[in-house]
């Protein structure tokens, strides 16, 4: 899981954080019994920076960290996942399994479940949510609407940010809430949004990067995504997964809070779409 952890994290780190990364993986063998002191001396660093790289890669001490390089084998981390054009469907399948498998287990380990269900109970007894995101993100703000219109949930998206800002502002703030998507959580039509419904107290979840952003400062309920970073675009594909998986998490767990009367609008939802 350390390799997995160090691809999505590793454009995010400092200079110093980033000289230690390489250093990992330039002597893995060797760091697996280290002290962080030790560490900090050989990579000309201080212990505390030691300390926050192990912490911006999602573990709660450095012990924890020893014990994850500790179970894998030697392995650069370099281009070898890399989607390439010359290689075998065969292998590219591989590649894709094993990077949707990582980004997923990494989403599960950053997002706390407590976290996913209080979104869901503040959705389910709220009359109207108002879904934005911008670019790739609407599409998923689209997926979200239509599973919760399904649920008998009132929801509104729209690509127009005026129309969001409007919506939002004529919104009665008890019986509202926004949700935003964002990957970056930097998209300037996103943060305007989420300062209207902020002036309006109006509870805004917020699903984007895990790494620190502008929009994290705005989240009642803060869902974090985890991405690889792609060095061609061949990539590119494989970094949706983990928004996605919040996305039907949250739609999973509304279902679970009253299952027979939400199965049965998808069931006369099933019939109408039929007849039509």
């Amino acid at each position: 899981m350390f390799k997995a952890k160090l691809q999505t994290s590793y454009q995010n780190l400092t200079q110093s954080e980033k000289q230690i990364a390489d250093y990992i993986i330039e002597h893995l063998d060797e760091i697996k019994t280290i002290t962080s002191h030790q560490l900090a001396t050989l990579t000309s660093t201080g212990q505390s920076t030691i300390i926050r790289f192990s912490q911006k890669l999602g573990y709660g001490s450095f012990r924890e960290f020893l014990a994850d390089i500790s179970v894998i084998k030697l392995e650069a981390v370099d281009d070898h996942d890399e989607i390439k054009v010359e290689e075998s469907t065969t292998e590219t399948s591989r590649k894709v399994i094993a990077q949707y498998k990582d980004i997923l287990d990494i989403t599960i380990n950053n997002n706390n479940e407590i976290t996913i269900e209080n979104i869901a109970k503040l959705l389910i007894n709220t009359k109207k949510i108002i879904i934005f995101g911008v670019g790739s993100s609407n599409l998923f703000c689209d997926y979200l609407a239509n599973q919760l219109i399904k649920l008998g949930l009132t929801c509104i998206t729209s690509q127009s940010s005026h129309t969001i800002y409007s919506l939002i502002d004529q919104a009665i703030p008890q019986e509202t809430a926004l949700i935003l998507l964002s990957e970056s959580g930097e998209t300037a039509d996103v943060i305007k949004s989420a300062e209207i419904a902020k002036n309006c107290q109006i509870p805004i979840v917020v699903v984007t990067s895990n790494t620190k952003n502008t929009l994290h400062n705005y989240a009642d309920y803060l869902l974090k995504t985890v991405s690889f970073g792609a060095k061609t675009r061949l990539n590119v594909t494989t970094m949706r997964c983990s928004q996605l998986l919040l996305i039907d998490l949250i739609y999973l767990n509304i279902l679970k809070l009253d299952y027979q009367r939400f199965n049965q609008l998808i069931e006369r939802a099933e019939v109408l779409s039929d007849k039509l």
